[in-house]
């Protein structure tokens, strides 16, 4: 059974995962939304629901009851059953976190069978506040389980061992920080319900200097639902909620997904107005947060010691040009929405190395 290091990243609104087999020139990365539901696989047989498995993902465990959609297909499938866990931190050690754990690893690797050497990441707060929790994570996630993506037609095994749980924002650090370890360097970490900032002095972190927040790309989708309820009496789903500020990112008409009342349709320009408002406030709101607690003077001048400022996380697309207007080297990763998951992968290559290093020698 070959082995792999993995990153897993299992945020509000992403599940990101990013592999490395030994040999690979580069890690493989993937992300999927943030929704588990229940699904009857048999009735949306039966309504002719299509299930393309290269978008849709199901998965069942061994010895569960019920199969689950991962992603874009409980979406669209789950209804009002979707779940995403955001608000409570016991969600990183459940059983949904395996099953996104699962589900994009095994979309990675096509290999029957194989091993996971992980390390995961915890929000700022959440990882300060409940040390216990990564140890919760390690007992409840690591395992040896059979399970099937393809509606039982087949099934794989994979043996998961969480290797470690580090804060969210190291991940990027250690993938696309600076080698020199004397300078202070700082990430701002913006994600669907959190925005984390993190600074470290090498691979040692300045906890007084690390916070987190409650505020994020979710943020915006909720006050961007709540106009649209106030101004057009509308009411939007997670999926059309999330159509609206992918298709405001990309500057076209076009993008916007139909959304009628009553039979009367609510323009692209009417609710790029209202995603255009929801984005505005909420980068207003995480300015704020980063200039509070990383204030340097009474002229309000922030960040500006830190040696590097990464941003990453899907907030980037949204929040990244206003932050950079008042902390000129904020720079923007390559990747940023897989920025932690590449960083966790690399971090669980050298562990998976010195394991298999420290195998040979007892041989």
């Amino acid at each position: 059974m070959k082995w792999y290091a993995y990153g897993h990243d299992f945020g509000n609104s992403e599940i990101g995962g990013a592999v490395h087999a030994s040999g690979a020139t580069a890690p493989r990365t993937m992300s999927i939304p943030t929704a588990v539901a229940k699904v009857d696989v048999q009735a949306m047989r039966s309504l002719g629901v299509q299930i393309n498995g290269s978008e849709h993902h199901l998965i069942h465990l061994e010895g569960d009851e019920f199969t689950y959609a991962i992603g874009d297909l409980a979406l669209l499938q789950g209804g009002r059953d979707i779940w995403n866990g955001r608000s409570d931190i016991s969600r990183y050690a459940s059983k949904h976190s395996l099953r996104g754990l699962l589900t994009v690893a095994s979309s990675l690797i096509t290999d029957r069978e194989f091993g996971l050497a992980v390390v995961a990441g915890l929000p700022t707060e959440t990882f300060v506040k409940n040390p216990q929790l990564r140890e919760q994570i390690k007992k409840q996630l690591s395992g040896t389980y059979t399970f099937s993506t393809d509606q039982g037609k087949s099934w794989r095994k994979a043996v998961v061992e969480i290797e470690a749980v580090v804060m969210e924002g190291a991940g990027a650090l250690i993938y696309y920080g600076e080698k020199d370890n004397k300078k202070d360097t700082a990430v701002i970490d913006i994600g669907g319900r959190t925005t984390d900032l993190y600074v470290s002095r090498g691979q040692v972190p300045l906890i007084e200097l690390c916070r987190g927040k409650a505020i994020g790309v979710e943020s915006a989708a909720l006050l961007l639902k709540e106009s649209c309820e106030q101004k057009y009496d509308c009411t939007l789903s997670d999926l059309e909620t999330r159509q609206i500020l992918r298709a405001y990112l990309s500057g076209e008409k076009g993008s916007y997904p139909e959304i009628t009342v009553y039979g009367k349709a609510v323009s692209p320009t009417q609710l790029a107005q209202l995603s255009k408002h929801a984005v505005e406030e909420v980068g207003q709101e995480i300015l704020s947060f980063v200039a509070a607690a990383w204030n340097e003077n009474e002229q309000g001048k922030f960040g500006s010691r830190f040696r590097s400022v990464l941003n990453i996380g899907g907030g980037v697309f949204y929040f990244h040009r206003l932050l950079k207007e008042r902390i000129p080297h904020l720079s923007r990763p390559s990747d940023p929405v897989h920025a932690n998951a590449l960083g966790y992968c690399t971090l669980a290559g050298f562990q998976l190395k010195k394991r298999k290093s420290n195998a040979t020698a007892t041989a």
